[in-house]
């Protein structure tokens, strides 16, 4: 009940910021969020498929999206590494990642395109901020757009101490994977 309320609080709370003045209402569809650990013997991915969003676009023309995503919903293919990884994340305390993304204008709804966003993360208790992340539009029509990204999070950013396998620890950079498709609530999409 309680993670039920958590995120009806998360996907109703951007709504309320920015009442009558926006254009469009988007939401997030479908997902698939994935990060990288390199270890010097290998490389994990752990990946979700559960994240959940909505943005708007503003009458100022800027584009606003918020998209939460469970700790625990990565899977690395590893049930130890996963509550490891849970575990060194403070999941128990912070059991999402909180990601607010502002896009300034852009210039049509044309694919394939280039842009560029601000990016705050709320991820294990801390916060960290990344101007300037380029995303790319794959595909926009009929009120979907398909966007890729990474986000160049690192492990000292949100104060985590770097997990270890035989006395050798992971690197500090933890590459963060983003391929949404997003549709606007108030358009009915194009079928294919």
């Amino acid at each position: 009940m309680k993670k039920l309320l958590v995120w009806t609080a998360l996907l109703l709370l951007p709504a309320l910021g920015f009442g009558a003045a926006s254009k469009a209402k988007w939401r997030l569809e479908k997902s698939k969020v994935t990060y990288t650990v390199t270890h010097p013997l290998h490389v994990v991915h752990g990946k979700s498929l559960a994240a959940r969003g909505e943005g708007l676009h503003g009458s100022d023309g800027a584009w606003h999206f918020l998209v939460a995503v469970s700790v625990k919903s990565f899977d690395s293919g590893d049930n130890n590494r996963d509550l490891h990884m849970q575990e060194v994340t403070r999941a128990g305390l912070h059991p999402l990642v909180k990601v607010n993304v502002d896009i300034g204008r852009i210039a049509d709804q044309k694919a394939p395109q280039k842009l560029t966003a601000d990016v705050k993360i709320e991820f294990a208790g801390k916060t960290a901020e990344y101007p300037k992340v380029e995303l790319n539009i794959l595909e926009w029509r009929g009120g979907q757009a398909h966007l890729t990204g990474t986000v160049p999070l690192t492990l000292k950013d949100f104060e985590i101490p770097p997990p270890a396998l035989l006395t050798l620890a992971v690197h500090n950079e933890v590459p963060v994977k983003l391929d949404m498709w997003w549709s606007d609530s108030g358009k009915k999409a194009e079928k294919k």
